[in-house]
């Protein structure tokens, strides 16, 4: 009997085990919690493109944004009562919006909760405490001033480097000089007469060759002015004349006109590509580009996670951003207003989160009714996860943590940001649209394109030279001749 009886009191004890432990397990996976006795002041902060906060008279304010409804939601699940604490504007002045969120959270008792997300750092976490299921996640971008067409006053100049250029007058005086000392060469040798008897002109012309008269200096301009217009004639599509008959000439005129097409055609194709569309200046996509950029200054905001990376770092393409900044004082600051109003400018890129340069486009474009800023394309960073922060030690923060895991399996938090309210996110499509013509990224015809063309005009004055010497040679050993006929 006594066996029996402890059997039965173990197994009374063994339900009431399992009981106890069905009841924890119901209690962990429940979310009805009644905090109906406890009030929640939440501290409100302007954050665009989450949340509005617009001050009014006698300290009021007006705010609405998607942080706002999560804590509205929080507050709805949880059971309390909420209300909302306007931030500081001394403080905001004194450590920029975030720093000045942290230091009223830390040191008011009146605040409970700052109602935005944040990025963790260290110097956070030590600080204050966070919930342990995040409630945004976001890359980074630069917001960035979309680039201006270029001048098309020189167009006429931009499609070859200035080394070809370069060359090509170099190589047009090279054929005028080489025409022009053949033509008075044949001019002036008298055993040249009876192969260039049929060539006989008028020197005053400057159409022809006359061994009989003496050079003189408007002879030898009539050659040069000759020869100038018949090669830009040449190169101009316009046609020419030819000047002599001689096979030297010929050859080297023949090479030129080989050359010129290839010069030519090349030179024609860009011009009218650039004047019939739009080419843009460079525009910038990364770090690095804004760092080498000479126009484009780097706007930060010193509050930020991405600001103090930035301002911290001590090498690399983060260190001389940050330099860049500190060179202007202006370009460091820590109040969303400002930051809204210096990138209105034109003259600022803002690295920060994807969903803040989508919101500041669209709205931009809604303003203007044109894109004058894009989106630059995603920036090397690690994709940052926002969390909600609480006093340190404060027992809010795990009671926080599981219904905020419910509201982001539940997609509220994306449709509020994305599409509950327009001024937040603007919609401006055509302005996230990337063009398929890059247009900008046509380069100048190189020195190395037109190898081809400037081969041709050297082999071709080669064989011109050797011809010219073959008929010297060959007029020579006429003039020997005839003699002994």
């Amino acid at each position: 009997m006594q066996f029996a009886s402890i059997v039965n009191t173990m197994q009374k004890m063994s339900i009431k085990i399992v009981l106890a432990i069905l009841i924890m397990a119901v209690d962990g996976l429940s979310t009805d919690y009644d905090w109906s006795s406890k009030h929640f002041n939440y501290l409100v902060v302007h954050n665009p493109p989450f949340d509005y906060v617009f001050r009014g008279p006698n300290g009021t304010f007006t705010s609405y944004g998607s942080s706002l409804n999560v804590a509205i939601w929080l507050a709805t699940k949880l059971k309390y009562t909420y209300s909302f604490v306007l931030i500081n504007q001394t403080l905001i002045d004194k450590y920029g919006t975030h720093e000045a969120a942290f230091h009223q959270l830390i040191n008011d008792k009146d605040v409970d909760g700052i109602a935005t997300n944040f990025y963790l750092t260290l110097t956070r976490m030590q600080r204050m405490d966070y919930t342990t299921h995040h409630g945004w996640v976001d890359g980074f971008r630069l917001v960035v001033p979309r680039s201006e067409e270029q001048s098309r006053l020189f167009a006429f100049i931009g499609p070859f480097e200035p080394t070809v250029w370069l060359l090509v007058f170099i190589t047009v005086l090279v054929v005028v000089a080489v025409m022009t000392l053949f033509a008075m060469i044949y001019r002036h040798h008298p055993w040249n007469g009876p192969a260039v008897a049929k060539n006989k002109t008028d020197t005053e012309n400057g159409t022809g060759t006359n061994m009989r008269e003496p050079v003189s200096r408007n002879v030898l301009f009539n050659y040069l002015g000759s020869h100038t217009i018949y090669v830009v004639n040449i190169m101009t599509n316009q046609g020419s004349r030819e000047a002599s008959s001689l096979y030297s000439f010929r050859i080297l005129a023949g090479f030129w006109v080989l050359g010129a097409m290839v010069l030519v055609n090349s030179y024609t194709g860009i011009v009218i590509s650039s004047l019939t569309t739009t080419k843009t200046k460079p525009s910038i996509d990364s770090l690095e580009e804004l760092a080498a950029s000479t126009e484009t200054q780097v706007l930060l905001r010193h509050d930020t996670s991405i600001g103090e990376q930035i301002l911290q770092a001590t090498s690399g393409v983060f260190k001389v951003l940050g330099d860049k900044a500190r060179l202007n004082p202006g370009n460091l600051v820590g109040d969303p207003f400002k930051v809204a109003e210096k990138l209105e400018t034109g003259r600022y890129a803002f690295p920060f989160i994807k969903t803040f340069a989508m919101s500041f486009v669209s709205s931009q474009f809604k303003k203007d009714q044109r894109c004058r800023f894009k989106m630059s394309k995603p920036l090397p960073l690690s994709t940052g996860y926002y969390f909600w922060l609480f006093k340190k030690n404060s027992s809010y923060t795990n009671v926080h943590s599981k219904p905020l895991v419910e509201l982001w399996e539940t997609g509220l938090t994306n449709f509020w940001v994305y599409n509950l309210f327009p001024p937040t996110a603007p919609r401006a499509e055509q302005c996230f649209v990337e063009s398929t013509r890059r247009v900008s990224s046509r380069a100048p015809i190189q020195l190395s394109d037109l190898t081809s063309a400037f081969l041709i005009l050297g082999i071709g004055t080669g064989l011109a030279v050797l011809s010219f010497l073959t008929e010297l040679l060959y007029s020579r050993f006429r003039l020997y001749r005839l003699p002994l006929a």
